[in-house]
């Protein structure tokens, strides 16, 4: 069987700087900032958190827009993924003894654990309890927490952020932590306030937008896919006319895949086009009220 064509383009001397920083002990916190469709979380996921691994890290990620009402839910979603990963030992299986089943609903599926307290366990406590699980492993522990300037935009989540610094604080010496943020004034509000110390000593990093390199690995993965010969200076231009998004420009390449040809600059402008169309839809979605929205969405479904 033919090996799946990997698409992903690997910032490994990026991912080795991040983990430097945290090696050298001179921050437990830094922050990972790029605007959405830029591949930060591809990054975080397939370049950064691997290497941690490699170096000894226990890992675990968390989407807070996995589940935007409730932040908490996706914390515990992320905690708990980390802990299936661990090895089954017989001081692990003790503690996990603490936890008993039952389901978070979530858009990637079905979670399920909260701790033994008579039915009422606090969400708190169960994040409380999933990190002690983690640190039971013995190995530092990178939480990678994405998009978390979605914490600042209700005051309803303040607790989860007084919860996550008082653990992290407390753990300052066994755990590392990467904000990531696709919002820089969600992330300045968030580490702007004044219960939220720990989060404002967190080191800011830009993520560095694709050049060359990447252009020739796309280009040298669409020959693969395709037999064709893309030009990589007509890759420039395509990938200048997308603002330099690699979100939009694999959606230019795909595109020309089905099209057939190498004509990228004519796909380009049938592909922008065609979202420039959907954009506009968004913004027109994002301008109707709660109520609104539901209307339109029960004539779509009921006629």
């Amino acid at each position: 069987m033919t090996a799946p064509l990997n698409w992903h383009f690997p910032r490994a001397e990026l991912a080795e700087q991040v983990m430097d920083r945290f090696q050298v002990g001179a921050t437990i916190a830094l922050t990972l900032f790029a605007p959405r469709r830029m591949g930060k979380t591809e990054f975080v996921n397939k370049d950064l958190l691997p290497l941690a691994e490699e170096q000894g890290y226990l890992t675990a990620y968390v989407n807070f827009w996995d589940r935007k009402q409730n932040p908490a839910d996706s914390l515990i979603v992320g905690l708990n993924r980390a802990l299936a990963s661990l090895k089954r030992t017989a001081k692990f299986k003790t503690a996990l003894s603490r936890i008993k089943e039952v389901s978070i609903d979530t858009p990637i599926g079905g979670a399920g654990f909260t701790l033994e307290d008579n039915g009422s366990a606090d969400k708190l406590d169960i994040i409380q309890q999933l990190f002690e699980l983690l640190l039971e492993d013995g190995r530092p522990l990178l939480l990678a927490l994405d998009e978390v300037q979605h914490l600042a935009s209700d005051r309803k989540f303040e607790p989860i952020i007084f919860a996550l610094r008082g653990i992290i604080d407390l753990k300052r010496d066994r755990v590392r932590v990467l904000y990531t943020g696709s919002s820089r004034d969600g992330l300045r509000r968030l580490f702007a306030r004044r219960n939220a110390a720990l989060f404002s000593s967190s080191q800011q990093i830009d993520l560095p937008t694709f050049g060359h390199a990447y252009l020739e690995y796309t280009a040298g993965v669409f020959r693969q896919a395709t037999g064709r010969t893309l030009n990589i200076n007509e890759c420039a231009k395509a990938f200048r006319a997308v603002k330099k998004v690699p979100y939009d420009f694999r959606g230019v390449i795909d595109m020309l895949i089905t099209h057939g040809g190498t004509d990228i600059m004519a796909v380009t402008d049938l592909y922008l086009a065609d979202n420039s169309q959907e954009d506009t839809y968004r913004a027109s979605w994002e301008t109707l009220k709660p109520i609104d929205r539901l209307v339109l969405k029960y004539i779509i479904l009921h006629g």
